[in-house]
């Protein structure tokens, strides 16, 4: 039996993506990163979230979400995201509905993060053409 040798290996840490912006799609839900919820001023104030199709060629590119205090027959609740009982920043649209309008079934047990980008005042759109 050989002996073994061990050599330390150089390897640095990666920040993580706390700063950047992002959405997770998937398994019947919409995340948004609290980078991205900080795209929108006073946020939290807002109760629901309309979904919009951005398409071009009509095709689907982006997932719009519009904020907006007052209900409507499309629009959806969001939760805030807690961290130990707390709040932290960050939110969730729970709505397999909403994953099964732009993908189908395809999201069922599959997850992925998106690009987030400010449209307007009380607009974002993730590109659901990149992943990150």
């Amino acid at each position: 039996m050989s002996e073994i040798k061990w050599k330390q290996v150089s390897v640095k840490q990666v920040p993580g993506r706390g700063s950047e912006a992002f959405a997770t799609v998937g398994q019947g839900r919409v995340s948004l990163s609290a980078s991205a919820c900080n795209m929108i001023e006073d946020i939290y104030e807002y109760n629901y979230i309309e979904a919009h199709a951005g398409k071009v060629n009509d095709i689907t590119e982006k997932i719009g979400l519009r904020f907006s205090k007052t209900k409507t027959p499309n629009s959806l609740c969001y939760s805030r995201r807690k961290y130990k009982n707390k709040l932290v920043g960050g939110l969730e649209v729970r709505s397999k509905a909403l994953i099964a309008e732009f993908y189908g079934k395809t999201k069922d047990n599959k997850s992925t993060r998106h690009p987030v980008e400010i449209i307007d005042d009380t607009m974002i759109a993730i590109d659901i053409t990149r992943e990150l």
